[in-house]
């Protein structure tokens, strides 16, 4: 064998490495409207229709909605002015790992039947929806209208089905002194104001969300609910239910 037919395996595997290094986590399916990708470091791209996606992209929908093919079978559907950030994907063998960031907006998602250790999670800058075989959906948004006439950030984790399992860290509650109860002569009772929460003061909140529940999760808001049938449908339900 010559030097030069010895050295063509070598040569094939040093132009296959960049493809081996970059791998596709999934691509879109279907888009109403537009959208861009924007690799991690790189400008925006608008999307279409057959457009791969990789780890470190960040999704933006503007006007319409966004359907996601991942490797693994899961879909995920993204609504209007939605971002989303492929953090990390590995779909090799038994196991998944699959997590994502919602910086805005609503994001619904199908996922495939987990094996193993698996995990696939949403996080969104109150809370992290970790999943296993299941039909949710997340909205990161901002409420107009607060308790104290103030905008704040909440997300809100609905499941259709499955189990959902929602993380966060909440303020914990304001509390009062107990008041000093007259004794010894009768002393006067005092009745202290209440104390106002440092920032650090948060405590860890757990929930497992089985299907038709919620959970709404701001800084200082934790509410669990059921899925009521005077919950309306938006846009965005529209399009997935004809979509999924």
């Amino acid at each position: 064998m010559n030097r030069s037919a010895a050295r063509l395996p070598l040569l094939a595997l040093v132009l296959l490495l960049p493809a081996l290094c970059w791998a596709a986590v999934g691509k879109v399916a279907l888009l109403e409207g537009k959208a861009t990708r924007t690799p991690a470091g790189g400008a925006a791209v608008a999307v279409a229709v057959g457009t791969e996606l990789e780890v470190g992209d960040l999704l933006t929908v503007g006007k319409g909605n966004l359907k996601l093919q991942l490797n693994d079978d899961s879909v995920i559907m993204l609504g209007d002015g939605s971002t989303l950030t492929l953090d990390e994907a590995s779909f090799g063998g038994q196991e998944r790992s699959f997590l994502a960031t919602l910086g805005i907006g609503k994001l619904w998602a199908k996922v495939s039947k987990a094996v193993g250790k698996s995990k696939f999670e949403v996080k969104t800058d109150k809370a992290v929806a970790g999943v296993r075989g299941t039909i949710f959906r997340i909205d990161a948004k901002t409420l107009l209208a607060a308790a104290n006439g103030k905008p704040r950030n909440v997300t809100v984790v609905a499941v259709t089905k499955g189990v959902v399992d929602v993380t966060a860290k909440v303020k914990k509650a304001a509390q009062a002194d107990a008041p000093a109860l007259a004794r010894d002569g009768g002393r006067k009772q005092i009745a202290p104001p209440f104390k106002e929460i440092s920032k650090d003061q948060w405590e860890d909140k757990f929930v497992q969300l089985q299907a038709n529940m919620k959970v709404t999760v701001g800084d200082d808001l934790w509410q669990e609910a059921t899925l009521a049938p005077t919950d309306k449908p938006d846009l965005f339900d529209a399009f997935v239910g004809k979509n999924q």
